[in-house]
């Protein structure tokens, strides 16, 4: 049986996962890279690093913690979706043994 939070899981990890692991990829790389390079550029200069020295560094590193994330947040969820989903196949084909 489905909790509620599986639901819910299982009804946005399907939202996401339509247009493939590409789109997916693209969305969140492009931008979650923009939005750590303006997170991480502002916390550098509330710190007093000089910017215009470390802009390129910043931007590389944006990227690539992005882009480990949005790989590792795909495998895992896909992952948590196919189990929650051969759980219900199992707990089905039960029912239909106890049935008959």
């Amino acid at each position: 049986m489905l909790t509620a939070t599986e639901k819910r899981f299982i009804k946005y990890w399907e939202d996401q996962r339509q247009g493939g692991k590409i789109k997916y990829y693209l969305l969140y790389i492009i931008t979650g890279s923009f939005v750590a390079t303006l997170v991480l550029s502002f916390l550098t200069l509330m710190v007093g690093i000089d910017l215009p020295d470390n802009l390129v560094l910043i931007a590389i590193g944006s990227f690539s913690i992005v882009t480990i994330s949005t790989v590792l947040s795909w495998w895992y969820n896909e992952k948590r979706f196919k189990k929650i989903i051969q759980r219900e196949i199992k707990e089905g084909m039960s029912r239909d043994e106890l049935e008959n």
